[in-house]
C-alpha cells in the first residue's frame, strides 16, 4: 500500500477513535459503538483490498493484451508502409520524368523582376 493510503487509513482510524472517546455516551454504549466502527473499518479494509486486487488483475490483463496486440499491429503498419513505398517509388520516378520532359519542351520564360 502506498504511504498516502496508509496515512489516510491511519488518520481515519484515529479520527473515529477520537470521536468515539469524546462522544456523550455511556461507557457501554461507547464500547459497543467502538466495536461496531472497528467491524465497519475491517469490512471497508477488506473491500478496499479486494478492489485493489481486482484492479491489479485488470492491469495485468491489460498489459498482457497490449503486449499481445501492439507489437503485431506495429509490424503490420511498418509492412504497409514498406508496401506503399515499393508501389509509390516507381510512380514518383515516372512523374519526375514527365515533369522533366515538360520542362525541357517548354520555351524559356523570361525572368520576372518584382520591382
Amino acid at each position: 500500500m502506498s504511504k498516502f493510503s496508509k496515512g489516510l487509513l491511519f488518520g481515519s482510524v484515529v479520527g473515529a477513535v477520537g470521536g468515539l472517546l469524546f462522544a456523550p455516551r455511556s461507557g457501554r454504549d461507547t464500547r459497543q459503538k467502538f466495536v461496531d466502527e472497528l467491524e465497519d473499518w475491517s469490512d471497508l479494509k477488506e473491500d478496499f483490498t479486494e478492489k485493489l486486487d481486482q484492479f491489479k488483475e485488470s492491469a495485468a490483463a491489460l498489459q498482457e493484451a497490449a503486449d499481445m496486440y501492439i507489437e503485431p499491429f506495429i509490424d503490420g503498419i511498418n509492412q504497409d508502409i514498406e508496401n506503399f513505398k515499393f508501389q509509390a517509388e516507381p510512380r514518383l520516378e515516372q512523374i519526375q520524368e514527365q515533369v522533366e520532359k515538360i520542362q525541357s519542351e517548354l520555351p524559356e520564360m523570361p525572368e520576372y523582376d518584382e520591382r
